[in-house]
Formats: C-alpha cells, structure tokens, sequence
C-alpha cells in the first residue's frame, strides 16, 4: 500500500460531508492514525477486498453466526458446498472484475485479500524449485480446512488446469502447484 512518504503519491482534494469527516476523524483518533492514513486504508481495502464481496456477492457474517454454521454443517456438506461453489464463485468475480483468471491473479486479488480481512484464514506463498506453495492457516477446526481443501483445490485446478498436491497439517493446508 502506498504511503505519504512513497514519491509517486500525489495530492487529491476531497468534498466530503462534515458529519463523515468528524466520524472518520474520530475513528483515525481511536487506531491512533492520520485522518490521511485511515482514507487511505478505507480506500485500499475498497480496491481490493470490498471488490471480491461485490462480485460474489457476499453477505457479512457475524464470527459467532459463522460458528454455528460450522457446527451444525457436517463434513460432507461442507466439501459438497466447496465443490460445487469453489470455481464458479470466483471465475465469476474475477469477471466482475475485469481479471483474467490465473494462479498469479488469484494470488494477489483473492487469496492475498481474503486473508489480509476475511478472518478466513492467514495466507502465505513461495516458490521451492519449479513448483509454487500456496500455505492457508486459520483457527476454524476441522470442517473449515475439509472446505478450504475442496474450495481451494477446486479454485486452483480450474485456473491452472491440473490439480494441485494437497497436504494437511492439523489446521495447515499446503497446496502445491507445479
């Protein structure tokens, strides 16, 4: 993200009304930062994850509704939902989008996003010789990893065109893609 320090940032004059400028202002003063800093961030997160929710038309969830799905979901249900969902629900926002559909692309707008404010899971990836590691953790027990393995496995295989080496690990999910 940029920065006011970073030399390619420039100036931009915005009109915006007085009652949500004190409330940004307040919420600027409560995480301790710029008024600058905080539009920056709204902005930031609009470019890229407020983008996923609109074309996959997302509905917020609450952490303790998202819990008592999981609970009363079964395994099964969950890897069914993944299946049947995973490709469509993303080709479909990417197209939303304007983004062609690739490894990298998924990546740096669905994966990168996602992790960084959905409280889906942590996201990291490297390269080891000719394949690609894509590691997601999170904290969501054992039906959330058996969806993100059918959900991401499915995601991967349609974009890259080959299925992907899934390891598991506890709540640890490698996939590797050659």
């Amino acid at each position: 993200m940029k920065t006011d320090a970073d030399s390619s940032a420039f100036h931009v004059s915005l009109r915006i009304p007085s009652q949500l400028r004190n409330r940004l202002k307040r919420e600027a003063k409560r995480r301790h930062v710029t008024l600058n800093s905080l539009i920056i961030s709204v902005l930031a997160k609009y470019d890229s994850f407020d983008k996923i929710l609109e074309g996959t038309k997302a509905i917020p969830l609450s952490g303790a509704f998202f819990e008592e799905l999981l609970e009363i979901t079964s395994i099964e249900q969950m890897e069914n939902i993944a299946k049947k969902l995973g490709a469509k629900v993303v080709r479909q926002s990417f197209a939303f989008q304007g983004i062609d559909f690739t490894l990298d692309n998924l990546i740096e707008f669905y994966f990168e996003p996602l992790s960084e404010h959905s409280g889906w899971y942590q996201f990291n990836t490297r390269f080891e010789g000719a394949s690609r590691k894509l590691v997601f953790t999170h904290t969501h027990g054992p039906k959330w990893t058996a969806f993100l393995k059918r959900y991401y496995s499915a995601i991967i295989r349609s974009a890259t065109g080959s299925e992907p080496e899934v390891t598991l690990e506890d709540e640890v999910l490698t996939f590797t893609c050659r």
